[in-house]
């Protein structure tokens, strides 16, 4: 093959065009994916926001339930004569307060496996160190 000046010139600018053609390819798939990105991030946005408020709308109708049934055996016990209104009122409150303190006591509980062991041993992080289960 000929190593000539000629030949070195000739084939330069097709290989600058060649890596101008690629750079510009890259950009064009990076804008691409980048608008995929942010389209599926709003949609994903908006299903997360919808799932809110109907978390929302539920909660605020299992409070309104749950009141209600307090309610009826709050009423229940005072029409039958068993408790008075104040002593049915503080049961009622007592239990609510109970149930209450048992589920934080829960989350508590469960709040301690979210340290991400699993993801952060594949990834060669330091290993989390795990509280005594007892």
């Amino acid at each position: 093959m000929d190593r000539s000046p000629e030949h070195s010139n000739a084939s330069t600018p097709s290989l600058v065009a060649a890596i101008h053609s690629l750079i510009d390819s890259v950009r064009g798939w990076l804008d691409n994916f980048l608008d995929l990105v942010v389209l599926e991030g709003k949609k994903a946005g908006i299903g997360l926001a919808l799932m809110l408020g109907f978390g929302v709308g539920a909660a605020v109708l299992l409070i309104t339930g749950w009141l209600a049934l307090v309610a009826c055996a709050v009423i229940a016990l005072v029409e039958n004569d068993i408790l008075g209104w104040a002593w049915s009122l503080l049961l009622a409150a007592l239990l609510n307060v109970a149930g209450a303190g048992g589920l934080v006591f829960l989350a508590i509980k469960r709040s301690q496996d979210l340290l991400f062991s699993a993801t952060r041993r594949q990834l060669g992080l330091k290993p989390v160190s795990r509280p005594s289960h007892e």
